[in-house]
C-alpha cells in the first residue's frame, strides 16, 4: 500500500540588511554622500532625465572638482569614453546656465571658449581626457548619461522632517520590509496644489494599497494604487493638503513605495 502526503515547510527568512546609507543599485562617493547610476544606453537628454527619475534620481549636477574625477572615472570603468550627458540647460550666457535639479550653479568645467551659440542647450561631459570638461551640446543628440541622487537613510516610522518640494518620500523599510502602515500628509502655500510622482510603487495587488486623498481626514479619492507602478503623477484638486497613505495588508515580498 503506497500513500501520498503532501508536505508544508515553514522557515524564518532573514530579512535583507537595511544600510544607514542605502544607494540601492548605485554607486556612492563617500566624499560627497551622493549616489551615481551610469547608463550606458544612448539617448536624448529629457529622455535620460524621464530614465533618471523613473529611479528616483536626476541627471548629475556637479558642484567640485572631486565630484567632476569621480563621475568621470565612473563612466570611464563602463567603457564610456566618448562623453555623457550631464543635467542641466547650458547657455552662452553662464549666468542662464541651470541645473534641472534646481540646485545651486556654483561650479563650471567648461572646455575652452563653451559654451558655444548654436551648439545646442543641454550639457555634456567630455570624459577621453582626465580633465573631464564640459560642453553644450544638442538637446536631440544622444549620448550615454550619468544619474544621481542623494543617499537616503531608510525610515521604520513615517516621522522626520518637513517634506519640501522635489524631496523623495519613502515608505517605513524601503526597499526591505513594507509592511508597516504610514501616513504623510503634503502641504503648500495657499492658492497652491499638491502633486506628487510615483517613482516607483511595488505593492501586492491583492492586498496593499497607496491611497492618496485631497486634503486631510474626510477627503475624497484622488488615486487608489496597487501593484507595480512608476512615472504616473498626481495632483489635488482644489486643497493645498493631500494626504498620502500606505496601506499594507501584510506587505509581503514587496519594497513599498519611493514617491
Amino acid at each position: 500500500t503506497f500513500t501520498s502526503v503532501d508536505i508544508y515547510c515553514i522557515a524564518d527568512l532573514k530579512k535583507p540588511e537595511i544600510r544607514a546609507d542605502d544607494c540601492i543599485q548605485f554607486e556612492k562617493d563617500d566624499a560627497d554622500s551622493m549616489c551615481y547610476q551610469v547608463s550606458e544606453d544612448r539617448t536624448s537628454s529629457s529622455d535620460a532625465q524621464d530614465m533618471c527619475r523613473s529611479v528616483g534620481a536626476n541627471l548629475a549636477s556637479i558642484y567640485s572638482d572631486q565630484e567632476n574625477s569621480f563621475i568621470r572615472r565612473l563612466a570611464v570603468s563602463r567603457g564610456l569614453t566618448n562623453g555623457v550627458l550631464l543635467g542641466a540647460t547650458a547657455s552662452r550666457e553662464k549666468s542662464n546656465c541651470k541645473w534641472l535639479d534646481g540646485s545651486e550653479w556654483n561650479y563650471t568645467n567648461f572646455l575652452p571658449g563653451f559654451p558655444f551659440d548654436g551648439y545646442g542647450d543641454c550639457l555634456a561631459k567630455e570624459t577621453t581626457d582626465v580633465n573631464g570638461q564640459w560642453m553644450n551640446f544638442d538637446c536631440s543628440a544622444k549620448l550615454p548619461f550619468v544619474c544621481a541622487r542623494k543617499t537616503f537613510t531608510p525610515s521604520q516610522s513615517c516621522l522626520g522632517p518637513a517634506v519640501n518640494e522635489g524631496d523623495i518620500i519613502l515608505t517605513p523599510g524601503f526597499p526591505s520590509d513594507a509592511s508597516t502602515f504610514c501616513e504623510f500628509f503634503l502641504k503648500v502655500d495657499p492658492g497652491k496644489l499638491v502633486e506628487i510622482e510615483i517613482i516607483l510603487l511595488e505593492a501586492n495587488n491583492c492586498c496593499d494599497h497607496f491611497v492618496l486623498y485631497e486634503g486631510t481626514l474626510g477627503g475624497e479619492i484622488i488615486a487608489n494604487l496597487t501593484g507595480a507602478i512608476s512615472g504616473p503623477k498626481y495632483r489635488t484638486n482644489s486643497s493645498n493638503l493631500m494626504r498620502a497613505s500606505w496601506q499594507p495588508n501584510g506587505g509581503v515580498n514587496v519594497r513599498g513605495a519611493m514617491v
